[in-house]
């Protein structure tokens, strides 16, 4: 295992490369473009400037930030895990995240690699979060279901304490080209790489929470078993939001927020599922966000 900078990375001409999809970035501001268009033409239709004037400051405002956005998908910075003959590197950060030369990058030798495969996790959150001040009451609202998929792998040793320092440096460090702005707007701000396990890596490689890597997992898992074993597909479903025991809640909404950023449903699930007030789910929230990558 080596960590090092992007300047670093040896390029192979035959390398398999894989990044955060272009074409889902220009499919997602293509769909966005027509929604506040069709806003903005039918409040001007039926003279409603309730509905024409919102969409229009949101489309003034939301369109160049997505822009932005698909532009950032375009650059060589934009990748995720490159296969290569003697082995993979593995990019800490999000293409979001501003272009720096600090360290950034893991290099993993095949013979260090014990095996990789497709990891599956199933899970639901509340569809919506009714108060803010304190618990919610009443009927539950709905469910969120979530379908996420991880090249899972799996090291043969568990000297990764190096690597675990510089997930959570990077996390820390994080400086996002997006600003508070950009944040409410933009697709959330994801960290790629999860250390499960000292011997075991996740990368992201699809989420209903915005992610898509490509090519698809089958291709890259195909390359690598040129090189190293594959395991078999695993998968972790968990029960219904309603049903989960506080440590697993705590855990899911430690994941939400720690994998894909998403802390508004990590607050709507502690509030929601653990009845407890708001500014109690958002401190303890705020506190996972602060641990760095466990």
């Amino acid at each position: 295992m080596k960590l090092c900078c992007p300047s670093e990375v040896a390029v192979e001409t035959h390398e398999l490369i894989c990044r955060e999809s272009r074409l889902a970035g220009v499919v997602r501001f293509i769909f966005w473009c027509s929604i506040l268009a069709i806003a903005v033409i039918v409040g001007w239709q039926f003279g409603n400037p309730w509905l024409m004037w919102p969409a229009r400051i949101l489309f003034i405002v939301m369109i160049p930030l997505m822009l932005k956005d698909v532009v950032a998908q375009f650059r060589g910075t934009n990748w995720v895990l490159r296969i290569s003959s003697n082995g993979v590197w593995i990019n800490l950060t999000s293409y979001r995240d501003k272009v720096s030369d600090r360290v950034s990058v893991v290099w993993l030798d095949y013979r260090e690699i014990a095996s990789a495969g497709r990891h599956t996790e199933s899970y639901t959150t509340p569809s919506e979060m009714t108060g803010t001040g304190s618990a919610s009451q009443g009927s539950i609202s709905g469910d969120t279901s979530w379908h996420d998929v991880f090249l899972e792998i799996r090291l043969n040793h568990e000297q990764t304490s190096e690597l675990q320092a510089v997930l959570s440096n990077v996390r820390s460090q994080a400086a996002s080209v997006q600003g508070p702005t950009e944040q409410s707007l933009l697709p959330r701000q994801h960290f790629p790489v999860w250390l499960v396990e000292p011997a075991v890596l996740r990368i992201t490689w699809t989420s209903g929470h915005g992610i898509v890597v490509g090519p698809r997992i089958v291709k890259a898992l195909a390359r690598l078993e040129t090189n190293i074993p594959l395991a078999g597909p695993t998968q972790r479903k968990r029960p219904n939001w309603t049903k989960l025991a506080v440590h697993d809640r705590d855990e899911l909404a430690r994941e939400l927020v720690h994998v894909h950023g998403a802390r508004w449903e990590a607050v709507a699930l502690l509030v929601r599922g653990g009845n407890i007030p708001y500014a109690e789910a958002n401190a303890l929230v705020q506190r996972f966000e602060e641990e760095g990558i466990r």
